[in-house]
């Protein structure tokens, strides 16, 4: 019998790296999750990008900026 599946927001994607300032890849603290704390934090940082991953899939890059834009829609913005 196959495993109940969960929905995607029941498990948040792990962060690997993040792009920003220094125009390089950098890595970050291992338990580091994609959480919408999280990416107001790394935004606010002046991080663009982050190399995610969910289990056992390939890696995939998330723009921050449209990720805490969603987020926070733009009629909300100070």
């Amino acid at each position: 019998m196959p495993r109940p599946r969960h929905p995607l927001d029941a498990r948040p994607a792990r962060i690997t790296h993040v792009y920003g300032t220094s125009l390089k890849w950098t890595k970050v603290p291992h338990k580091t999750f994609l959480t919408p704390e999280t990416a107001v934090q790394l935004r606010a940082e002046g991080y663009t990008m982050a190399l995610t991953r969910s289990g056992w899939r390939s890696p995939r890059s998330i723009s921050l900026i449209r990720y805490v834009q969603r987020l926070r829609p733009s009629s909300e913005l100070p």
